[in-house]
């Protein structure tokens, strides 16, 4: 492979500039996939400053195996950890989901209806019917329907 005999000799500087203009790249798509060949670039860069002469043809091939192993582990990562899981998705735009059992102070109770406040947000709140507590009094949240609160005592 004589055409990729320019890259014996070449400096770790230009894996480090081709990095530079795939993460700019990955800045202008958002695909999220230019960003691990640019880790890629970055880790030959690396491999070329601590010492390491490779034939071009190598560094190529490294190079693709490491963008392949870099994006499939990236992505796995991703998918695992990164966004949260499901969990999170669940409750996007539903933020009453995060307060389910944690504690509110009744507000105001009127006809198993009122408010309560939980970490100093006034939120609607629903009793059993035929129940409810006094003003002052703390509640357990158990379950989020819209922007009402259901709460115990």
């Amino acid at each position: 492979m004589e055409f990729l005999g320019f890259l014996e000799g070449l400096s770790p500087w230009w894996w480090v500039a081709l990095a530079f203009v795939l993460g700019a790249l990955e800045m202008v798509t958002s695909t999220f996939v230019l960003i691990w060949l640019a880790l890629a670039a970055l880790v030959m860069a690396g491999i070329l400053a601590a010492g390491a002469i490779l034939s071009g043809a190598l560094q190529v091939a490294l190079f693709a195996t490491l963008s392949v192993v870099l994006t499939f582990g990236g992505r796995y990562l991703l998918n695992r950890f990164g966004d949260g899981g499901e969990h999170q998705r669940d409750e996007l735009n539903q933020r009453g989901q995060r307060f389910i059992g944690r504690n509110a102070k009744v507000l105001e109770c009127t006809n198993s209806k009122g408010s309560v406040e939980v970490e100093g947000m006034r939120w609607r709140a629903r009793w059993q019917p035929g129940t409810g507590s006094e003003i002052g009094a703390t509640v357990q949240v158990t379950k989020a329907d819209g922007m009402v609160l259901e709460v115990r005592e």
